[in-house]
């Protein structure tokens, strides 16, 4: 049984793209992903490359890896989104909401929206014109993303 939990960082502590290990778009089929796989072992199998070479090793070896996680979809699956979270570690979304479903503040002329903290999201009714806004709770580390579009 694969763990459910992966390490999704490598020794620079940047999150690994197994994506780009296999040359391969995120929305690939498995049946791309197997062909850029079966393509990319011919050339970095150990038995093809110099004796003794530690980097062509290290790099069948997390090409092996790669295939593991991506051939199957429960794996491929829980890998997507943990490495979207990990690209957007520094935004925590709380929820997509409509312009509509935000209270308008005619003193303050703004829009507010009450986070599950007890705080708000406050938008100001000139920010607007854009279709989607995402603006931070003023009390915790939570996001909205507002679609103006109305």
């Amino acid at each position: 049984m694969v763990s459910m939990t992966m390490n999704l960082k490598d020794e620079t502590e940047r999150p690994v793209d197994y994506y780009e290990i296999l040359q391969s778009d995120r929305k690939a089929s498995v049946e791309e992903l197997k062909k850029n796989y079966q393509r990319l072992v011919l050339t970095l199998h150990p038995d093809k490359n110099a004796v003794g070479c530690d980097k062509s090793d290290a790099s069948f070896l997390m090409l092996q890896k790669a295939w593991t996680v991506l051939r199957d979809p429960e794996t491929r699956k829980l890998y997507d989104a943990e490495l979207s979270c990990e690209e957007h570690s520094d935004l925590l979304l709380y929820a997509n909401i409509d312009l509509k479903d935000m209270d308008y503040l005619e003193s303050e002329e703004c829009y507010s929206y009450t986070c599950r903290c007890g705080g708000n999201y406050i938008l100001e009714a000139g920010s607007t014109d854009q279709i989607k806004v995402i603006i931070p709770c003023d009390e915790c580390s939570f996001s909205v993303e507002v679609t103006c579009d109305s």
